[in-house]
């Protein structure tokens, strides 16, 4: 296995090519379109990294590879199992559990129009008191997702004892500039690529793109991909 960690720029290059990054080129203007995202706020950035794991196997193993490396600079203890959530990190953390040669907790996506929750699937195995998990993420925006993945599982292993690894490696950090976050409970976020995305309210008092007239669009609609990245 290649040990050498993976560059920033390689992530970066790697999503680029995959076309689900982009980021606005400068100072806000009329004649550059910015991001519509799914959440109905604008944005100077898009990313989607579960789309490149799901679709492209053979990056998702360099990622999952490229995490490994991160970790065992900064921390070399016991590893027993291996989770992410459901559904954009559950094959990264599969691949990052045949590297080790850990078990891997798949979580399963539990939706209604009250709430979101990461449940237990019942094909894992019942934890035991002590045992070693490493989280991972494919991105951290808020962290809900991965607080959701953590309440799911000692939901479904009352009385356990976890213990999580001291970090919680992600692909991609682009949680709010003014406010990183930097930790999930006791886990400290190791990121491979951190980016400056910013998010605003679609109006133009908040959005400064839109206070020049720069028309917000969604990235992979139509030829709109095409229109952010001329």
């Amino acid at each position: 296995m290649n040990k050498q960690r993976l560059t920033e720029l390689q992530i970066q290059n790697s999503l680029e090519k995959a076309e689900v990054f982009w980021l606005y080129p400068g100072e806000p203007k009329a004649d550059i379109p910015h991001a519509l995202l799914t959440s109905d706020k604008h944005s100077n950035g898009y990313v989607n990294v579960g789309h490149v794991l799901k679709e492209q196997p053979e990056v998702r193993m360099a990622f999952a590879k490229g995490i490994f490396t991160a970790l065992r600079e900064v921390w070399d203890g016991r590893i027993d199992r291996v989770v992410g959530a459901d559904t954009s990190s559950t094959d990264l953390a599969g691949d990052i559990a045949k590297i080790i040669g850990a078990n891997h907790i798949c979580m399963l996506k539990a939706e209604n129009n009250k709430s979101k929750r990461q449940v237990w699937s019942a094909e894992n195995t019942s934890l035991h008191d002590r045992e070693t998990i490493l989280h991972v993420e494919e991105l951290i925006t808020t962290s809900s997702s991965a607080l959701q993945v953590r309440e799911g599982l000692r939901c479904a292993n009352p009385g356990v004892v976890v213990n999580f690894v001291p970090y919680l490696p992600v692909i991609v950090e682009r949680s709010d500039p003014d406010n990183r976050v930097v930790a999930m409970e006791n886990s400290k976020i190791l990121p491979l690529l951190q980016l400056c995305i910013r998010n605003y309210e679609p109006n133009f008092v908040d959005c400064p793109y839109c206070a020049v007239g720069s028309i917000a669009i969604k990235p992979k609609e139509g030829d709109n991909w095409l229109k952010l990245i001329k």
